[in-house]
């Protein structure tokens, strides 16, 4: 009978053998992008940035020292190539969408908490086609509904300038709940509550439970897949735990959301929306084919613009707050457009280039998903001869739209916040640069987000109506002196928000007060 010694240096060759299985098997004939040196057995798995460190950064000096925009490591045999500049994301995921369109299948993510009912981490597949289809035909990427602009501009009215006009402190939370506000009612047509919205806290809850699921490297089963049999009470296994959590809040995102909005239309309450439209569209038999397809579609409105369109609002405040001077600019424009006596409308937007500068700018500056969305191929590829991307069932593709949107080539002296980049010796809007709202920002080929017309409506009738009504200011120290607010960013998940931040917003006038205190009169608690 072997020795328990000799047992313990047999099951240790097995796993060596397996890992070397797994790290060898898709050697390919040609090299790889450059990257930093793998060790044995476990590859770059080191290498790969913790949570704690905004990953995208590495990457962007990654390039620099390795003198490529495209990037490889590999951990375990996963083979994780990063993409620096736009030139290569719009060739690869753009011009070559066909095979680079699907997403990596991530365990914690896929599996353990059904998270490919949103959308976003979809495999590329009928499925995927067929939700894409139905949004596009009510809310066409390229052009922003009616029904999108009269929600925006009704929620900023009713909801948004008259909390921050009771209780501007909270500023913060107030963008929020308006823009959920905003994306449920799209969605589903559901009456939302001026305060503490269930429905905004389930959205919210399924969507951070997501976008922190969906970092690649965040959770060791994504790296070493059969953890997940492993029982949740044996110590380590927390994140079996937490799936199980995961996993009931995104069903009841989805479940809970459309049951009520089909109950608001059978109760004859239902404001227009996408299910509203989507149910009156298809007979009572095509319905029975297409009910997952509604309900999951529905759920891209929040998953795909709530948190995004958030950040770039607060950014824009952070950035005003901190410049002044091209606050006062804007503002200056807006009041030449639409006056004193009423509030702006996204119509407004083709008579204030300035502003629409202020706002690309203000994506580029802070890019909000600035890792983006990882793309998978589908089948085997080669970049300009040298590269070989193969072995498509491991292989995955951040596009680091903070390296893209910083390249010193295209924009001279990034870290500036400088809106007159985007502008004309005129004044009129430039054509010959890379645009922030159309390119990166919001992703890339078939995969880029197909809401973002609706976030960028949103971005502009806030920051509009803000100018018009508001002066933003720094705040305060004990003394009464004005100082600069936090400037920090977590990075902890796909989405890069700023750390909570001070600012003070002051009316401009009695008649701008007067003006936002005029739309909560006779108002019920719900919009």
């Amino acid at each position: 009978m072997a020795s328990l010694e000799s047992v313990d240096v047999i099951a240790l060759c097995c796993t060596a053998l397996v890992l070397l299985y797994y790290r060898y098997k898709a050697k390919t004939r040609l090299p790889y992008p450059p990257g930093p040196k793998p060790l044995p057995l476990i590859g770059n798995l080191l290498d790969i940035p913790k949570v704690s460190v905004r990953g995208f950064e590495v990457f962007a000096k990654w390039s620099k020292d390795f003198d490529s925009d495209i990037l490889h490591i590999d951990a375990l045999g996963k083979h994780i190539v990063i993409l620096n500049s736009v030139k290569v994301a719009n060739e690869l995921c753009g011009e070559r969408s066909a095979i680079y369109s699907t997403r990596p299948h991530l365990t914690m993510l896929s599996e353990l908490m059904n998270g490919t009912r949103f959308m976003a981490a979809m495999p590329y597949g009928d499925a995927w086609k067929a939700r894409r289809r139905m949004f596009q035909h009510y809310f066409p990427s390229n052009d922003p509904s009616r029904i999108a602009i009269s929600r925006s501009e009704e929620f900023v009215r009713k909801y948004l300038l008259p909390r921050i006009l009771d209780s501007p402190e909270e500023f913060l939370s107030h963008i929020r709940n308006t823009v959920g506000g905003v994306t449920l009612s799209l969605a589903y047509g559901l009456r939302i509550k001026r305060f503490d919205d269930p429905w905004i806290k389930l959205a919210e809850e399924a969507l951070s439970t997501t976008t922190e699921a969906a970092v690649v490297g965040r959770f060791l089963v994504d790296v070493i897949p059969a953890l997940k049999y492993i029982p949740e009470w044996i110590p380590g296994a927390g994140f079996q735990k937490v799936a199980k959590e995961g996993r009931r809040t995104l069903n009841s995102f989805f479940d809970e959301l459309y049951a009520a909005a089909v109950q608001d239309i059978v109760d004859g309450v239902a404001q227009p929306s996408f299910v509203s439209l989507a149910l009156e569209e298809n007979n009572e038999t095509k319905l029975q084919d297409l009910k997952e397809v509604i309900c999951e579609t529905a759920g891209i409105f929040f998953a795909g613009g709530s948190e995004t369109t958030v950040v770039s609002i607060w950014n824009f405040v952070l950035l005003m707050t901190l410049h002044p001077e091209v606050q006062e600019k804007a503002r200056r424009e807006v009041d030449i457009v639409i006056g004193h006596a009423r509030f702006p409308q996204f119509s407004d937007k083709a008579s204030m280039p300035y502003l629409t500068a202020v706002l690309k700018e203000v994506l580029r500056w802070a890019p909000i998903v600035p890792a983006g969305m990882p793309h998978c191929t589908t089948a085997d590829d080669f970049i300009v001869v040298i590269s070989s991307l193969e072995d498509q069932s491991s292989l995955t593709m951040p596009d680091n739209h903070r390296a893209m949107l910083h390249d010193e080539v295209i924009f001279p002296n990034p870290s500036r916040f400088d809106p007159e980049r985007f502008l004309t010796s005129d004044g009129q809007l430039r054509k010959d640069i890379l645009d922030p709202e159309t390119t990166a920002t919001f992703g890339f080929g078939r995969r880029a987000c197909p809401g973002s017309q609706i976030g960028l409506t949103s971005l502009f009738i806030v920051a509009a109506s803000f100018l018009s009504l508001f002066k933003i200011m720094k705040p305060v120290n004990a003394q009464g002196q004005e100082v600069d607010p936090l400037v920090e960013y977590t990075g902890r998940t796909m989405v890069d928000n700023p750390s909570p931040f001070e600012c003070r917003f002051i009316p401009r006038s009695k008649e701008a007060a007067a003006l936002i205190q005029a739309q909560v009169l006779n108002l019920d608690e719900e919009l």
